[in-house]
């Protein structure tokens, strides 16, 4: 996993920091991930009662005016100075909806993702991680991502979403789950729809 640089920390508020724990403590309840946190083109929506953790894996293809040299990739330089761009565009173009209105998300983090080969380096993808704020539990949360690249292999995103117990016998134990394929014709789609 890329470093979070440390010019970034003396920013950071309270609130940002227990979002990002929030977001550690989710990954090691959800299910085993690939060693850079999520696979090209791959998200996963981890739901425990009003919190929910997005893991998302965007292609820097879809982003705008941040890989200077264009060589359809993103250094750390590239990420550092076009934090802000990077951020409002996420936030533009991933969403979580309840209730017909956009929930908040939280503790927004953007890492580089290694290569295929785990190299890290100057990436052609980028790892979102937030936690999506409820006002209480969510019904029939929806997914919507505006976000594709340019290559065929960018225009599809596979999604799982699971709802997790948060108390009883088995804290840990799914109680639904959601496999999706978002794509630019199919972009919003209704998580736990058969529920």
């Amino acid at each position: 996993m890329t470093r979070i640089p440390p010019d970034i920390w003396p920013r950071a508020t309270r609130p940002a920091i227990s979002a990002a724990v929030s977001i550690a403590l989710s990954l090691l309840l959800a299910p085993p991930l690939a060693a850079h946190l999520m696979e090209h083109q791959h998200g996963s929506l981890n739901m425990v009662e009003q919190r929910g953790y997005l893991v998302l894996s965007v292609p820097v293809s879809a982003l705008s005016g941040v890989d200077d040299n264009r060589d359809r990739r993103v250094d750390d330089r590239e990420l550092q100075r076009h934090t802000t761009a990077i951020e409002r565009q996420l936030r533009a173009g991933v969403r979580i909806i309840e209730g017909g209105k956009p929930v908040r998300l939280d503790g927004l983090l953007v890492n580089l993702s290694p290569d295929e080969q785990h190299r890290e380096g100057p990436a052609t993808h980028l790892v979102m991680l937030a936690v999506a704020m409820f006002d209480s539990a969510p019904r029939n949360p929806v997914i919507d991502v505006r976000l594709f690249g340019r290559l065929p292999a960018e225009r599809r995103y596979r999604f799982t979403a699971t709802r997790r117990q948060a108390d009883g016998a088995n804290p840990n134990a799914i109680t639904e789950q959601s496999k999706l394929t978002l794509t630019p014709t199919n972009p919003r789609q209704i998580l736990f729809a058969g529920t």
